[in-house]
């Protein structure tokens, strides 16, 4: 019975993330057609504070200006509150933003970037904390 309900549940979130667009990549697995992509200082994160750095690029590869980017941060795991922001201009199509990673283990940044022509670019990435 427990084996039908977790199927249940893994196929209503699966639905889920399909209906709403967001798409999830595990940090470090990105693509030269990837429209929103992150790195982080430090590399590989460790529990403190860290920086995000998002960088925006349109559909034929060209980093996008005068975008509103934000995110928001949780642990995948467990509930540790959902930090969330806006990230700042760079310059260049990059953007960054700052959290603070309070344990170890799995966590989530949300990103979403609100190009200039008002369309909406959606992007999770997972990473470890170590």
């Amino acid at each position: 019975m427990s084996n039908k309900i977790s199927l249940v549940v893994l196929l209503i979130l699966a639905i889920g993330v399909a209906t709403l667009g967001w798409k999830t990549k595990v940090l470090g697995e990105s693509t030269s057609t990837e429209l929103i992509t992150l790195t982080t200082e430090p590399s590989p994160l460790r529990p403190g504070k860290a920086k995000f750095l998002i960088k925006v690029k349109d559909k034929d590869g060209r980093p996008v200006d005068n975008s509103k980017v934000s995110f928001d941060l949780n642990m995948t795991t467990m509930n540790m509150g959902t930090q969330k922001g806006e990230a700042v201009e760079q310059g260049n199509g990059q953007y960054r933003a700052q959290g603070n990673l309070t344990m170890l283990g799995p966590w989530r940044v949300r990103i979403q970037a609100v190009m200039p022509d008002g369309s909406k670019e959606n992007k999770d990435f997972v990473m470890n904390v170590r």
